[in-house]
């Protein structure tokens, strides 16, 4: 297979060759190095994207012209080839698309990395000091196989919203020896907001077996809460009917079913943490300001701390702020990283130290996926400090 480097080289010799017979031999040479090679050719801070086909215009978009704006790819003269170089952080991973003659998106043909997201599946360019921290592929450990969770569905008939709402509930695998009890032990408690995207785009379920099948973390109770998407918005935004429907519904009713199945949840503040990405990651740390007794930890991925003009910094929400410790994270390619790093400060302000991380990424599930687990393993430390 051709290297990289090499790839490199020949598009440099097609672009400058004034030669027609000798341009047309270097598009076939290009075009069967590029049947054994994938894209974006990536080298140091470089990614170099290529398409081709027949079109008059191709175009790439992605998380770094903010999913708006479109840069035009160049055509390669007298071929069918285009091609379009970006710079890039050397730790970045980002998604992108091709639109083809202003109308067709597409993923990457050649580029065998994508994440599924929202609204569907995006090609990722990887730079080349990224690090897949995912924990989406369980470690080895002799002797010990893994051992997934149970995920449980529930209906909450909740009067806060008049109306029924599923909650899905992770109960983890129970490492215990034959001899013991399985209430031996008080389980830490998660609350994850978006709760069904959060299972099947975050694959956080799968996070958690590998982490506790790993020794990384202790098995935890999970409780996925799930909005109305047509509602999402109004009760994600600071709304205490909703803050009411979680605290006073959702979660005494999984928690009664984990009682039922044997898991005894912990009482103790530190052990209980609510997180979120984006609009969840706002209500994240609201619900932890507003009932701190009952979620000693919050996490916030990429969190929407711009809605209502930044009130979320209010002295009202900050009042608590004291009380409970926080995990940020933030992608610092058209996410939200001022706002983000804002609240670390403030929360410094208020005599807590954040466990803040920030990365080459965007506002997407393939961000909050990969940094879910490092969430996870800091709340962890939070607790045993």
């Amino acid at each position: 297979m051709p290297s990289s480097h090499a790839i490199e080289n020949l598009l440099h010799k097609l672009l400058t060759e004034k030669r027609l017979a000798k341009r047309m031999a270097l598009a076939r040479a290009l075009g069967a190095a590029m049947k054994h090679h994938s894209t974006p050719i990536v080298s140091g801070t470089q990614a170099i994207f290529l398409w081709e086909g027949a079109a008059k215009h191709v175009s790439i978009i992605g998380d770094w012209t903010h999913w708006r704006t479109q840069i035009p790819m160049k055509r390669i003269r007298s071929t069918s080839w285009f091609y379009h170089t970006e710079e890039l952080p050397r730790d970045a991973r980002l998604q992108y698309k091709f639109v083809i003659d202003g109308t067709a998106w597409e993923n990457d043909p050649r580029n065998p990395h994508a994440s599924k997201e929202g609204f569907g599946t995006n090609s990722e360019v990887i730079m080349p000091e990224y690090h897949d921290e995912s924990w989406l592929k369980p470690e080895h450990i002799e002797g010990k196989p893994l051992r997934h969770g149970e995920i449980v569905k529930l209906s909450v008939e909740s009067a806060a919203l008049q109306e029924s709402r599923e909650i899905m509930l992770y109960l983890p695998h129970q490492y215990t020896l034959p001899s013991e009890k399985s209430t031996s032990m008080a389980y830490p408690l998660l609350v994850m907001h978006d709760g069904a995207e959060s299972l099947s785009l975050g694959q956080f379920h799968h996070v958690l077996d590998h982490l506790i099948h790993a020794g990384r973390i202790v098995p935890c109770v999970g409780v996925f809460i799930a909005p109305n998407l047509s509602k999402r918005n109004a009760e994600y935004t600071l709304n205490p009917a909703y803050l009411k429907f979680c605290t006073e519904e959702a979660l005494p009713k999984a928690l009664e079913e984990a009682t039922k199945r044997g898991y005894t949840i912990s009482q103790k503040p530190l052990e209980r943490c609510v997180g979120g990405a984006s609009l969840g990651g706002l209500l994240a740390t609201y619900m932890a300001f507003h009932a701190p007794m009952e979620f000693g930890v919050f996490f916030a991925q990429s969190p929407a701390y711009w809605w209502g003009k930044a009130v979320i910094f209010s002295e009202e929400n900050m009042k608590n702020a004291a009380s409970v410790q926080a995990i940020l994270q933030t992608g610092t390619i058209a996410d939200a990283h001022a706002l983000t790093l804002r609240m670390k400060h403030e929360l410094e302000q208020h005599g807590v130290k954040p466990l803040y991380h920030e990365y080459a990424q965007g506002h997407t599930w393939g961000n909050w996926r990969s940094g879910f687990a490092r969430g996870i393993m800091d709340w962890n430390q939070l607790m045993h400090t």
